[in-house]
């Protein structure tokens, strides 16, 4: 039989090795258990975070020529399910041009029918939205021109149900 200390008499070495072990397995369990719970909150978190815009991402340059003689960009990105490629170039008069292609998962282009506006604004938030009348040259591929802009920072915002995809550009004087 095993004798038990009376009370109020100092624990032996081996009961005091094994309380500290006991402190430091519940101090460590207690860690692992905060960064999860800490885990957990920023992935509900990030529902209410999200926004619903993605960037597009200018790919290279259009060198200039004949209607586009400020030259332009190459975009490219992936919005929802479409898979956005186009080209911006900009002409003497500080007008721009877009070409969109919008693909599928599958490569079909997008539907004549599919919900979608193009407008401008400035890249800093100033002003009003300007809305660009698009048409479609084939299905799943639009052109559109704006009228001329000032020169600074501007924003394409292309609004796909879902979701709106922006490429940043800049008008020089």
């Amino acid at each position: 039989m095993t004798k038990s200390p009376t009370p109020g008499s100092a624990p032996t070495a081996g009961q005091a090795a094994a309380a500290s072990g006991a402190r430091s397995a519940r101090l460590l369990v207690g860690l692992i258990g905060g960064v999860f719970l800490l885990l957990i909150a920023a992935f509900v978190g990030m529902i209410f975070l999200v926004h619903d815009e993605v960037r597009l991402n200018a790919v290279g340059p259009i060198a200039a020529a004949p209607g586009a003689e400020r030259g332009g960009v190459v975009f490219h990105g992936t919005a929802n399910i479409w898979e956005v490629r186009g080209r911006l170039t900009q002409d003497d008069a500080r007008q721009v041009s877009f070409a969109i292609d919008l693909v599928g998962p599958t490569a079909q282009p997008a539907p004549a029918g599919l919900q979608l506006s193009l407008s401008l604004e400035r890249a800093d938030g100033t002003g009003t939205p300007i809305p660009l009348d698009h048409r479609l040259v084939r299905p799943g591929s639009l052109v559109a021109t704006s009228a001329p802009l000032e020169t600074g920072p501007w924003r394409l915002r292309l609004t796909l149900p879902e979701i709106e995809a922006l490429q940043e550009f800049s008008v020089e004087p």
